[in-house]
């Protein structure tokens, strides 16, 4: 990456973390509220500087474009009213600009549902005037769509608490390799039913871009290689932007701070709705099906039986079953899905669970079970997890001779704990998970299992049920007799040694 860019993005950092800060010191403690306040903020200010590009841009094309702020909504420019002060400052944002972004035209529909329902919650006009000051110096128009998206990520990692769902950002760095394994292409649809702040659509689109981009123009930043899909034809590009990408989540402010996600990455026309996945009445964005569907459902929580959807396969108050279920039938046959699941999900002996595993035994091809340490997901969660990737047969069937392949990784590169860190340091296997994936090799953290041995065993899916390398170390272990014998012999040894000494003393 350009060094200058670098120097710009570690600034415009700074400037966000210290904007963050203000807002903090002003009494707005969650993180997502910062977040959804600063976002907002962002909006009003490249809104005008989009406008601007986009009418110079008419000029010399000689198209039309009419603008958003044609007549009485001039007054909404950005420039038109930062240098208010005091309340004429406040009251005209929180009762003049917000209601304008509410109800923008043009055909804005995303960032009307971005500003849907939306609040100024700064407290008072002097931390709004600081937080303008900080954001008047930014000129996004000079970044590109992949500097801000990295800026807003930064933002959103700072989100520490779960929420009532048990909600919690996934580690981009899980998301990626499921994203590498998965592999989704150019012309495929891509779903995610909880897609939380759009992890892994993104990191979809990023891949995509990625296999379609010439190896003189990819970058690498941060050990993450990018590439700007020059290789796409216009009409690939247009399905990317438009007809790729799909998420629902139950929750309306994280479905906000997706929608303004992708908007910062380039994405303005994306699928995002408020949508409960597995409860409440079912329309006909029920019954798409998809050719990829990624997902890391919540753990926690349950559903009342009364408002599951009818269509889902296995009605259980566990909405990780739900979730399974759901991203089975979302698939097109041959369609790909990766999901993070509990490792309780697995192995769990009740109904639900076990019902759960039949039926994506029966309906899906599974290509590898990953099970991952405890501690992945810190400080967010300590629940050991394990990561399931599956492709959709053409006709249900159960197979007793199909080979399922488990990977039992170790280590992710980070600390595992609470105080999470990354570095060379910690123990790494995701490169050879990648790897070892696509021939299904066999080691000693890998091996296939036969699904006969599976459904014997209540459809267990837990990669310790059938690990053959666990007690090998113990094997190794030399006999406790040769053990106490080589100990006598240094004991002996150590004797004639001392009893050296206490001659030469003498």
């Amino acid at each position: 990456m350009d060094p200058r860019v670098l120097q710009l993005k570690e600034e415009y950092k700074q400037k966000f973390s210290r904007l963050n800060d203000y807002l903090w010191g002003a009494g707005l403690k969650d993180p997502v509220s910062r977040i959804q306040q600063m976002s907002f903020l962002f909006f009003l200010k490249m809104l005008e500087e989009q406008d601007v590009a986009l009418e110079k841009e008419a000029q010399l094309t000689k198209r039309s474009y009419e603008s958003i702020f044609k007549g009485e909504n001039e007054r909404c420019r950005w420039s038109e009213w930062i240098h208010k002060s005091g309340k004429d400052l406040y009251n005209f944002v929180r009762d003049e600009v917000f209601p304008f972004m509410e109800n923008i035209s043009n055909d804005r529909e995303n960032i009307r549902r971005m500003f849907q329902g939306a609040k100024l919650l700064i407290p008072d006009e002097v931390t709004l005037r600081k937080a303008l000051d900080i954001i008047d110096q930014i000129d996004f128009s000079g970044l590109d769509a992949d500097v801000k998206g990295d800026l807003y990520e930064d933002l959103l990692n700072q989100i520490e608490a779960a929420g009532e769902l048990g909600q919690f950002l996934t580690p981009r760095h899980i998301i990626r390799y499921m994203v590498a394994m998965i592999n989704p292409k150019i012309g495929e649809t891509v779903f995610d039913p909880a897609c939380g702040s759009g992890g892994f659509l993104l990191a979809s689109y990023e891949w995509i871009k990625l296999q379609n981009s010439d190896a003189k123009l990819i970058e690498e930043y941060n050990q993450i290689k990018r590439g700007p899909g020059d290789k796409l034809s216009k009409k690939q590009w247009n399905f990317l932007q438009n007809e790729t990408f799909f998420g629902q989540d139950v929750d309306p402010e994280m479905t906000r701070l997706t929608l303004m996600n992708f908007f910062l990455h380039g994405l303005q026309e994306s699928d995002i709705n408020r949508k409960d996945t597995v409860a409440g009445a079912e329309d006909e964005q029920d019954l798409r099906r998809y050719d990829v569907v990624m997902t890391n459902p919540p753990f926690a929580g349950k559903v009342d039986k009364e408002r599951i959807k009818k269509s889902l396969p296995i009605k259980s108050t566990k909405t990780q079953v739900l979730f399974l279920g759901c991203v089975i039938d979302a698939l097109k046959p041959n369609g790909r899905a990766g999901i993070i699941l509990p490792e309780g999900t697995l192995f769990g002996t009740n109904r639900d669970d076990k019902e759960i595993r039949r039926y994506l035994l029966e309906n899906t091809e599974v290509q590898a079970v990953v099970s991952m340490p405890g501690g992945v997901f810190q400080p967010y969660s300590g629940v050991k997890t394990s990561v399931l990737i599956f492709k959709k047969k053409g006709t249900p069937k159960l197979d007793p001779e199909e080979k399922i392949w488990f990977y039992n990784m170790l280590g992710d590169g980070s600390s595992l704990s609470k105080a999470k860190k990354f570095g060379s340091q910690y123990r790494n296997d995701i490169h050879d998970l990648l790897t070892k994936f696509p021939q299904k090799e066999t080691s000693q953290q890998s091996w296939p299992t036969l699904v006969k041995e599976i459904i014997e065993n209540e459809y267990i899916l837990s990669a310790n049920a059938y690990n053959p390398n666990i007690g090998q170390e113990e094997i190794r272990h030399r006999e406790p007799r040769k053990i106490l014998e080589e100990i006598g012999k240094i004991e002996k040894d150590l004797t004639k040694q001392i009893n050296k000494i206490r001659d030469f003393i003498k």
